[in-house]
């Protein structure tokens, strides 16, 4: 009896693994959706568009953006948890995903459970930019400045709780600094109230930054990331600027429901990942202060799960609350 039954399970477990397999070599057989929790015309249209289409040259199916904004994008990241876990629905959406169960004790969703990553597309930094009439021009000034004169620099953000207001927190808490968060309604309005003086500085994605910078209209002083970027490399980074150790990033990058099947997971990661190193693909993401990715499905995993343990740490010794 113990031999028929230890017979039944390799049979069974030989028959699961064929018809997986199966339904990876068949996939896709349809058109793909790839649900964006944000409104058109933000910065995973630099990413999102190119790749959909790229998809479709390879796979000979549309592969669908769908913009589902709504809730602090909650709305869209919910509709692709809940969908089936068949590869047909995918969320792409960027790092602001990993701030949810700090900031939003009863999400709809778990981040790191609900979802199975698929692949990190890309990075973007963040420039500290200062308005030019703030009399500093290093990092080292700006922290002097920040110090002599405790909560009178202000600073915008994106809004509460959003990634450039978590850079500038992270720090404050790293410089021993207090200075005062000023929220807007999102990027652009937070970056025209820096260039007009409005607010003293900024830690502006790069993306929408670099042209201010290099037409004069706010002063750069470092940027975000671990390494300096290879879209603005005279920028030194805010670590080597007196700052050990800081580093902050945005990223974008494409889950899928939990439960979708490896084999699945593991040719849109192929693909994608293909599509993002190609030179054509690579310098059109450069040219738009984008540095490509492609990572690996272990890599982005892991990265999902520090993002998530290293914000909620950092939203709890802030303080950051989210009315």
């Amino acid at each position: 009896m113990r031999v028929f039954w230890a017979f039944s399970i390799v049979v069974l477990t030989w028959i699961t693994g064929m018809s997986a397999l199966a339904v990876a070599q068949e996939y896709p057989s349809k058109p793909i959706r790839f649900i964006v929790p944000y409104a058109p015309g933000g910065g995973l249209d630099v990413v999102g568009r190119p790749i959909s289409q790229k998809l479709f040259e390879q796979w000979g199916q549309p592969a669908l953006i769908e913009n589902r904004p709504g809730a602090g994008t909650t709305l869209g990241t919910a509709t692709v948890a809940k969908a089936p876990p068949d590869g047909y629905t995918l969320l792409l959406t960027l790092s602001a995903l990993t701030s949810g169960p700090g900031l939003y004790p009863k999400l709809p969703y778990d981040p790191a459970r609900d979802f199975a990553p698929v692949i990190w597309i890309a990075t973007t930094s963040y420039v500290l930019s200062v308005h030019p009439s703030v009399p500093v021009k290093s990092v080292r000034e700006l922290i002097a400045l920040a110090k002599a004169k405790p909560g009178q620099l202000n600073y915008a953000s994106s809004g509460q709780g959003s990634d450039p207001h978590l850079t500038a927190e992270l720090f404050k808490l790293m410089t021993g600094t207090h200075m005062t968060h000023i929220p807007y309604s999102g990027g652009n309005p937070a970056a025209m109230a820096v260039i007009g003086g409005q607010v003293d500085l900024s830690f502006m994605p790069t993306v929408s930054g670099t042209p201010y910078i290099k037409a004069g209209k706010i002063r750069g002083l470092a940027i975000s990331t671990p390494q300096r970027s290879p879209v603005f490399p005279e920028l030194p980074t805010i670590a080597e600027s007196g700052v050990p150790g800081y580093a902050a990033e945005a990223w974008s990058g494409i889950l899928a429901p939990a439960q979708t099947p490896r084999e699945i997971i593991t040719r849109i990661n192929s693909a994608v990942a293909k599509i993002v190193h190609t030179p054509e693909i690579t310098a059109y993401l450069l040219a738009r202060q984008t540095v490509p990715k492609g990572s690996s499905i272990e890599e982005f995993t892991a990265r999902l799960h520090s993002d998530i343990e290293k914000k909620t740490q950092l939203i709890r010794r802030a303080n950051i609350r989210v009315e």
